[in-house]
Formats: structure tokens, sequence, C-alpha cells
């Protein structure tokens, strides 16, 4: 796995398996808040929404 930051440990970090073998992680937050882009940029160094609560790893 690439090193995703922040991302790894949010509890708003879902990841999304493609049929094609492809993982894209999504962030949970820009269903509701435009600030949030759905397929962020990795890794993710700082960000508004970062809650921790889950580990991807």
């Amino acid at each position: 796995m690439i090193d995703a930051g922040l991302c790894l440990s949010c509890q708003h970090a879902l990841l999304r398996p493609t049929n094609r073998g492809t993982t894209y992680l999504r962030c949970a937050l820009a269903a509701t808040d435009d600030r949030f882009a759905k397929y962020p940029r990795l890794p993710v160094t700082d960000c508004a929404g970062f809650e921790p609560g889950r580990s991807l790893q």
C-alpha cells in the first residue's frame, strides 16, 4: 500500500476496490462537505476533517 498519510488512521477514510484489482481511498466527508475531495491526493499531510479512529493498514 502507498503512504496515504493521515487517511490511514482517519475514521472518514473508506477503501473502494474495483473489479480490475485497483483500490481507491475515498473520503466520506466529501458526500456532505464540498471542502473535502472525494478521492484526495495522497499522501494527505493536513486535513481539517481528520478524526483518528481506525487503521487501514
